[in-house]
This record gives structure tokens, C-alpha cells and sequence, in this order.
């Protein structure tokens, strides 16, 4: 490592990567690790809430790689690719809402997760990272996750908790009848893997949020809270949300 990128370093040590599978270096350029801690080895990096979730599915689903498997706007990076390349049942769907729901675009498949195409119970394991603080309607997206996994079948997802508010969620922005957008906070922008504007927060979810889940769709929900140096799983916000359809 050349000196300049020494100094860019601000933290680093070695653990185990739950995504390699393998003795692995975390690296971060500055305290702010959610995004910046990543796995050195990792197909395009890995961030904590990917190794959180990586490690959850495979404490609970270890046989992952035999299921049938639905990830909502897969970003090319760590968990990602390694469920592309390794599950032999993986469908990848991405946003485009100026085209046909259903329909393929490069290579994904066009879906409004508040109006799914998929059919009923059809998927063991459904992913999103980082995907549900940018829907407007998180009730119609856990009620469709629900409708479109098999019994027993698992919803893993993460997205940030704002562990100081009170209520289970709030709206970040309302639309009116005539489709204003009216604004209660200030406007927060987070990358989008297909858009390079990047992709509005909608939804601000508070600590009570597994509770407001089981009330908008009849799953059994656990929420798993990291402080992991192992698995290379700290910093804020790296829950995983494991909602569970029943049998």
C-alpha cells in the first residue's frame, strides 16, 4: 500500500467475512463505518448491513443456495453477486416505473414492490437491503412480500433505525390529491444502484418498527442488533429484520 493511501486509512483489522467465507481485512477511510467498513476480498466490497444480513441467512437458511430466491434492487457489490452467482433459483428485480411491470430490462425484472407480477407463493427467501425506507407504501410492500413467499418462507431485509423516535414510523414526505409533494422533513438522498440522482428517503422507521410489521402483514418477526467485530458488523444502523411467514 502506497503511502497516500496509508494515511486515507482510519481503521482496519482482520476477521472473518460471513460473504467470503474466509479470513478476511475490513478496512474503513473514516468513522462513519455503515458505509465505509468493507471487506477487502469481497466481489465489489461489502458493507455491515451485507455481512449482517449474509450471516443471518445463513444461520437460518444454510441451504440457501437450493432455494428459490427474490432480491429487490440488488446494488453490484459483496451479498449481491454472491447470491446471483451461487443460489440456483435467484430472481433480481430493480424499479423502472416508465416500463411494463413485469417485463426484463437488463437483466432484472420490473417490479413495483407495492404491486408485485409474481405469482402466490413462489419464493423461499425474499432480500432487500437498504430498499424500504425509499417505498411509499411500506404496508402494500410487507403485505406483498408476504402473499408472494411460500409458507414458512423468510423476508430479510435491513434499513436505517432511528433508534430516538418514539412512533414505529413516520412519513419523511405526504402527496396531495392533485400529487403535491409536501415535505415534513428535509429531503435525505441515498444511491440508487440504477439511478445516479440517487433515491428520495421516504420513510423514517422508528425502534418499534418489528411491532408495526407484524401488524401490516401476519409474519413472525425478530429483529437481530450487531456489535460484531468478528463478522466486520459494526457502526450504526446495522440491523436485520427476519420476518418469518408462518407454515
Amino acid at each position: 500500500m502506497h503511502a497516500a493511501q496509508k494515511e486515507s486509512v482510519y481503521f482496519s483489522y482482520r476477521g472473518y467475512c460471513p460473504i467470503c467465507e474466509a479470513e478476511a481485512v475490513f478496512t474503513s477511510k473514516n468513522e462513519w463505518f455503515r458505509d465505509n467498513l468493507k471487506c477487502e476480498t469481497c466481489e465489489g466490497g461489502s458493507r455491515p448491513r451485507a455481512r449482517a444480513l449474509a450471516l443471518i441467512l445463513t444461520e437460518m437458511r444454510p441451504n440457501w443456495r437450493d432455494l428459490a430466491i427474490h432480491e429487490s434492487s440488488p446494488a453490484p457489490e459483496g451479498i449481491s453477486l454472491k447470491l446471483k452467482r451461487e443460489a440456483s433459483a435467484y430472481v433480481a428485480s430493480q424499479y423502472y416505473p416508465d416500463h411494463p411491470f413485469g417485463s426484463t430490462i437488463d437483466g432484472f425484472q420490473n417490479e413495483d414492490l407495492e404491486r408485485q407480477t409474481f405469482a402466490d407463493h413462489v419464493f423461499d427467501v425474499v432480500v432487500t437491503l437498504d430498499v424500504m425506507e425509499h417505498v411509499y407504501r411500506p404496508d402494500l410492500v410487507f403485505s406483498e412480500v408476504f402473499r408472494t413467499l411460500k409458507p414458512g418462507g423468510l423476508y430479510l431485509c435491513t434499513f436505517p433505525v432511528r433508534k430516538y423516535q418514539v412512533d414505529g414510523w413516520e412519513r419523511r414526505f405526504t402527496k396531495s390529491d392533485d400529487g403535491e409533494t409536501i415535505h415534513h422533513k428535509e429531503p435525505e438522498i441515498h444511491g440508487n444502484p440504477i439511478d445516479g440522482s440517487g433515491s428520495i428517503v421516504t420513510v423514517d422507521y422508528g425502534y418499534d418498527i418489528h411491532q408495526q410489521i407484524a401488524r401490516w402483514a401476519p409474519f413472525d418477526v425478530r429483529v437481530h442488533r450487531f456489535s460484531d467485530r468478528l463478522h466486520g458488523i459494526i457502526g450504526e444502523y446495522t440491523e436485520v429484520f427476519a420476518c418469518k411467514k408462518p407454515l
